[in-house]
């Protein structure tokens, strides 16, 4: 009996998707087409699974790296908002001696300024315990207590400096928890005392250093008097100012210090928090971004390989439906279908995964979680695109097949 297969002709056109049976054309609807893909990715659950494991990958790892960085952005932004926006800094240039402590006071009576002081660094200095025991080497800081306030170093024992304290030149010192517990100091009820060149200097303090001024961190704080004695680099003055008076008091704030020559000191207003929030987004996406995009790779080459094997394996299956009337185009689009279907089943796993990824990188570290609505189609949709582009030669490859050649392997 002789099969009625044939060779391409009108009707292996993609929009006919149809078959000929006894002579009459039967058309397979998509829908049809869409059912037999999926029964087909059903009935390989295993390989199916690993499959759609490899485009969920990729895509989990694309959203969680958009979400993440987006959150972790937000965060850094609102950080530097809550501690840059209502800074400013003016730096004296080498070569100008240092201030009288009066000159902050001038700044503190600009409007819109909340604290200001006075600090400058020398040089790192040997401080010991007592005059014979071990030294450590730590940071060596003059500042006014007004400074460490506007700097926003915290309290934790003891008091700040004042003004008698550099006044009559007091041998006193502060340090910073990290610097204590290096010297083992961990009360001032004692008077503990401290070794600087062989002097011994009283510690009146214990401070938390600020998180924006490493400066500060294993440091060792004298009044700020010690600035005008020299030895230490130019000196610097922090203003903390109210919302939104920044910009104003910055261009105020040298003329206030050096009346003589405003120009010559270098004022730091806050930067642009908009670029600086892209900035943190760009960098920090380039990097994992491209990690997705490997992972998308090796899942679409998954995909297709996954269905290459599928077109070998069922040679037998594609040869009887071409022999019964079975189109090239109707054997393209159900392989495409299952590709697809891989695809779009693994982006909506990964796309989920993600977002949770994020939600609980954000919750963890407290921040608020940041993230673009269309990431949640986008997240499947780019799943059935990788899926689909990656199904066409195996789809290809099996429209291809000779249905004589197909059915004498079964």
């Amino acid at each position: 009996m002789r099969l009625p297969w044939r060779r391409k002709g009108k009707d292996d056109d993609l929009a006919g998707l149809g078959a000929v049976n006894n002579g009459r054309k039967v058309r397979t609807s998509p829908r049809d087409a869409l059912i037999q893909a999926a029964l087909a990715v059903k009935g390989r659950r295993l390989r199916s699974s690993l499959t759609i494991a490899g485009v969920a990958l990729g895509i989990a790892t694309a959203i969680g790296t958009l979400g993440i960085t987006a959150s972790a952005a937000g965060a850094v932004s609102d950080r530097f908002d809550a501690i840059k926006a209502t800074q400013v800094t003016a730096r004296y240039p080498e070569g100008i001696a240092a201030p009288p402590g009066a000159a902050s006071e001038n700044v503190r009576s600009l409007n819109g300024v909340e604290q200001a002081g006075l600090s400058c660094k020398a040089q790192d200095l040997d401080v010991g315990r007592n005059a014979y025991g071990k030294t450590v080497n730590l940071s060596a800081m003059a500042a006014q207590s007004e400074a460490m306030v506007a700097y926003q170093a915290s309290l934790d024992q003891g008091r700040w400096f004042d003004a008698g304290h550099g006044e009559r030149g007091d041998p006193v010192v502060m340090l910073d928890t990290a610097a204590a517990a290096q010297l083992g100091i961990k009360s001032l009820v004692d008077g503990p005392m401290v070794f600087i060149g062989g002097q011994p200097y009283l510690v009146v303090g214990i401070f938390t250093a600020p998180d924006n001024e490493t400066r500060f961190t294993r440091a060792v704080v004298f009044p700020y008097e010690r600035c005008l004695g020299g030895g230490f680099s130019a000196a610097e003055a922090i203003v903390r100012t109210s919302p939104g008076a920044a910009q104003q008091v910055a261009t105020e704030v040298a003329l206030a210090l050096h009346p003589q020559a405003p120009a010559r000191l270098t004022v730091t207003t806050p930067p642009d928090l908009e670029t600086f929030q892209q900035g943190v987004q760009s960098e920090t996406q380039a990097l994992f971004l491209g990690l997705a995009a490997i992972s998308l790779l090796i899942a679409a080459i998954g995909i297709s390989n996954t269905t290459y094997v599928a077109v070998l394996e069922r040679k037998p299956e594609i040869g009887l439906r071409r022999a019964t009337g079975a189109t090239r185009s109707a054997i393209t689009v159900q392989f495409l279908f299952e590709s697809g279907i891989l695809g779009l089943v693994g982006g909506t796993i990964g796309t989920i995964l993600g977002v949770d990824a994020t939600a609980a990188a954000a919750l963890g570290k407290d921040w608020l979680v940041i993230l673009d609505p269309l990431l949640l189609a986008g997240g499947p949709l780019l799943g059935l695109v990788v899926g689909t582009l990656a199904g066409i030669y195996p789809a290809l490859a099996a429209a291809r097949l000779h249905p004589v050649e197909a059915l004498r392997t079964a």
